[in-house]
């Protein structure tokens, strides 16, 4: 017994559209898995609370050991296995060595100081390849930086896997 009957013409429209529909959804999900947001260092510290920064407060402004890259120049400043890399633009390349060094670096820190340096700086997984515990990546800047100037700066990394913040000096 049959309780409904759809023509089978109905039935093959009303799939062809909700096979569309799915389709559609999948191509969207996938391009958005890809687009990393930041936020400034400022909101994000605010908005998950001194409890949950603590190590990222430490990060940032305590001594702890870092490495300094300047014009491809490597310096290590401080005691234990690194917990930081400070480096200018034109050091990114150095990052993509795969150097054994940077395997305990937690956050990144790119400094930027001159216009033209903010539509030059692209970082992609293949310049971390050595970065295998890295959390942050933080722009620091001595020139006007957005969010969507930032998200720019980062591709091809995933929502959740490292966190994208950003400073900006205010001696503008």
């Amino acid at each position: 017994m049959t309780l409904f009957t759809f023509p089978k013409k109905e039935i093959s429209k009303g799939f062809t559209l909700l096979f569309s529909f799915i389709i559609v959804m999948v191509c969207f999900s996938f391009t958005e898995s890809y687009s990393q947001k930041a936020s400034s260092l400022e909101e994000y510290l605010k908005e998950e609370g001194e409890k949950n920064t603590d190590f990222l407060r430490s990060l940032v402004y305590d001594n702890v050991s870092t490495i300094i890259i300047s014009d491809s120049k490597t310096q290590i400043v401080g005691e234990g296995f690194p917990q930081k890399v400070s480096t200018d633009i034109n050091s990114i390349p150095t990052l993509g060595s795969g150097n054994n060094i940077f395997r305990t670096v937690k956050l990144l820190q790119i400094n930027l100081g001159i216009d033209s340096e903010k539509s030059g700086l692209r970082i992609n997984p293949e310049n971390l390849k050595g970065f295998s515990n890295l959390a942050f990546i933080l722009i620091h800047s001595e020139i006007p930086l957005t969010s969507e100037d930032v998200e720019s700066m980062v591709t091809g990394i995933e929502e959740g896997d490292i966190v994208l913040l950003y400073q900006v000096n205010s001696n503008f």
